[in-house]
């Protein structure tokens, strides 16, 4: 198993030109970032048509917390949000560049198991499955857009397969 507890300080700093008169120029936003991850690994050994395969199964449980900061008068350069995926349930920041830092106090809840040949280490196929719950709304957002007010994310998965050595497939979808 594994626990790995983050804290870090994440600044952005502004210097404008060019503004408005009486619109501040140089603007900027600092909060901590709080998260922990976890997850154990069990696994056995068992044989399909005589070849020999280890069978995992991996819970995880990941805890965010990002205060909450107004940051209606910050700029937006090039922020997006990502698409929702199962990767995304693990992201500290849901925005993609760091004109914004969504606020978050949730845990994520997933698991994932596996079918790895014992001979090669190869993984031959992963199914993973997912969901965040939310304790408190999302109030940070981009322009023009409405708060989150959800008790919980979609549920999002991923199934992938190594079909040969140079062949595999992977599929994800969520559920609302």
């Amino acid at each position: 198993g594994f626990v790995v507890p983050s804290l870090s300080l994440q600044h952005t700093q502004y210097w404008l030109q060019d503004q408005a008169p009486g619109v501040n120029d140089s603007l900027s936003r600092t909060a901590p970032i709080f998260s922990v991850d976890s997850g154990l690994f069990f696994e056995r050994e068992f044989e399909v048509a005589e070849t020999p395969l280890i069978h995992t199964l991996e819970p995880r449980l990941f805890y965010l917390y990002i205060p909450d900061k107004n940051q209606k008068d910050l700029p937006i350069f090039d922020t997006g949000e990502y698409d929702f995926s199962f990767y995304q349930l693990f992201r500290e920041n849901r925005f993609t560049s760091a004109d914004r830092l969504g606020d978050a106090n949730q845990i994520t809840l997933a698991l994932t198991s596996r079918l790895i040949d014992q001979a090669s280490g190869m993984e031959r196929l992963r199914a993973s499955i997912g969901e965040i719950f939310y304790f408190d709304d999302q109030d940070v957002t981009l322009s023009n857009t409405a708060p989150t007010n959800r008790g919980k994310s979609n549920l999002v998965g991923e199934v992938y397969s190594r079909l040969t050595n140079t062949w595999s497939v992977r599929s994800g979808g969520q559920w609302n």
